[in-house]
């Protein structure tokens, strides 16, 4: 149904990607993939989180807003493939206990739980 990627670099994270497959938007399955991405940033020490999201992609940026991201920039022609520029967000001083009471609260808004597959990791 969908996917999500963080990458580390020492107290920054960064979403590298999240998709849900089409037939699946407005699910909340994309607020679900972005608050364990958020949490397990924190969890590993991140202080500061960045993403790219597409110029276009209104609906993606209001849910990234949601959890605290702030716009910081363009890049241009980002998604080569289509000539599309990308909105640059940060959300900072994600270690703080206010970001852990906003993702609390996101998460109240959530029908049914969220479960974590703490299988193997890669």
């Amino acid at each position: 149904m969908g996917y999500a990627g963080l990458l580390m670099t020492l107290d920054e994270a960064h979403v590298t990607t999240i998709a849900v497959e089409p037939k699946r938007h407005r699910a909340k399955i994309g607020t679900r993939l972005m608050l364990v991405l958020m949490r397990e940033a924190v969890e590993r020490g991140a202080t500061a989180i960045t993403l790219e999201v597409r110029i276009t992609n209104l609906g993606a940026q209001d849910m990234y807003r949601r959890f605290g991201f702030v716009p910081a920039g363009v890049r241009k022609n980002y998604y080569q493939e289509v000539n599309e520029d990308a909105l640059v967000m940060w959300a900072h001083e994600v270690d703080q206990p206010e970001y852990a009471a906003l993702l609390d609260s996101i998460e109240r808004t959530l029908p049914g739980e969220t479960v974590i597959d703490d299988g193997k990791r890669w």
